[in-house]
C-alpha cells in the first residue's frame, strides 16, 4: 500500500507562521541532535520544513538502516517520508502527529520549544524488509510564535531488540517536567510518570552515548561523585547491573 503524504500534512493541522528570519540551514546542519547524539546504534536522520513541506538535510548512515542515500532521500522528498513508514502503522503516527500539536498551540509560548515527542513504529526499507526503529521527532526551528516549522527526525534501527506493542509513542515536556504516552489502543496523549528524575535522564542520555562517569561529570558540569552516584541510582531502579541491559530497558521501554 502506498500512504498518502497528504494525510500526514492534514494531520499536522494548519499553522498560521509568522517567519522574519529564514536563514537556519547551516547552523541546523552542525546541530549535534541532527549529527546522532542522542542514538545508540544503526541510526540516520533527516530534516523536515511543514512550511514548505519539504526535507532539507540528511545524515547518518540511511544506506544501512533504509536502504536509501543522502541523495536519494533528498530527490524522493515526500514520497519518501510517507512510504518509509509501514502503512499499518502511517494512521496511528499521523494521530500522535495531530495530538502532538494541539498541545504544542495549547502551551504558552515559553513552553513550545521544549516539547517533542518519541516513536516507536515500523518502517519500510528499500529491500521491503521491515524494520523497527526509533524516531527522535526533535523541533529545531521556531517562528516568532514559537511555533516548530523545522523537525530533526533521528532514527534508530531497534529492530534487534524485539520491542513490543508497536506503535506508540512518547510527548516530553522538558519545561514542565511532563510526559503524555500514546498506543495503538489509547489514541489520546495519557499522562506518564517517568522512574527516572529530570537530571538522571540527561546522565542517562550520556550513559548509552557511552560516556563514563567522570565524562558525565566534565559534560553536564557536576562533580564526579555526583555523576558516579546518579549512575548507580539509574542502575538501582531500573534493577539492572551494567550499562548493556541499560540501553536494551531504555529503548525498548520508551524511556528517551
Amino acid at each position: 500500500m502506498v500512504n498518502d503524504y497528504n494525510d500526514l500534512v492534514r494531520a499536522f493541522g494548519r499553522q498560521d507562521y509568522l517567519v522574519y528570519q529564514n536563514d537556519y540551514l547551516e547552523i541546523v546542519k552542525k546541530n549535534p541532535l541532527v549529527n546522532g547524539f542522542w542514538t545508540a546504534g544503526k541510526w540516520f536522520s533527516f530534516v523536515a520544513n511543514t512550511r514548505t513541506w519539504n526535507l532539507e538535510y540528511v545524515a547518518g548512515d540511511s544506506l544501512e538502516v533504509s536502504g536509501y542515500s543522502h541523495r536519494e532521500i533528498m530527490n524522493l522528498n515526500r514520497e519518501f517520508v510517507a512510504n518509509f513508514l509501514y502503512s499499518e502503522d502511517y494512521e496511528f503516527v499521523n494521530k500522535a502527529i495531530q495530538q502532538a500539536m494541539m498541545y504544542v498551540n495549547e502551551r504558552p509560548m515559553d513552553q513550545r520549544p521544549s516539547v517533542f515527542m518519541v516513536f516507536y513504529n515500523r518502517c519500510n526499507r528499500r529491500d521491503k524488509r521491515v524494520l523497527t526503529i526509533q524516531n527522535q521527532n526533535i523541533p529545531l526551528v521556531f517562528d516568532e510564535k514559537n511555533l516548530p516549522y523545522v523537525f530533526a527526525n533521528i532514527i534508530t534501527d531497534i529492530s534487534h531488540l524485539n520491542p513490543t506493542n508497536i506503535p506508540q509513542a512518547v510527548l516530553l515536556n522538558k519545561a514542565t517536567e511532563e510526559q503524555f504516552y500514546m498506543d495503538s489502543k489509547n489514541l489520546q496523549l495519557s499522562p506518564y510518570r517517568s522512574i527516572f528524575s529530570t537530571r538522571e535522564l540527561e546522565v542517562l542520555r550520556l550513559l548509552i552515548k557511552g560516556y563514563s562517569s567522570r565524562k558525565i561529570a566534565a559534560a553536564l558540569d557536576i562533580r564526579y561523585e555526583t555523576a558516579r552516584t546518579h549512575r548507580k541510582n539509574i542502575l538501582a531502579k531500573a534493577q539492572l547491573k551494567n550499562t548493556g541491559e541499560l540501553i536494551h530497558f531504555v529503548l525498548v521501554n520508551k524511556i528517551l
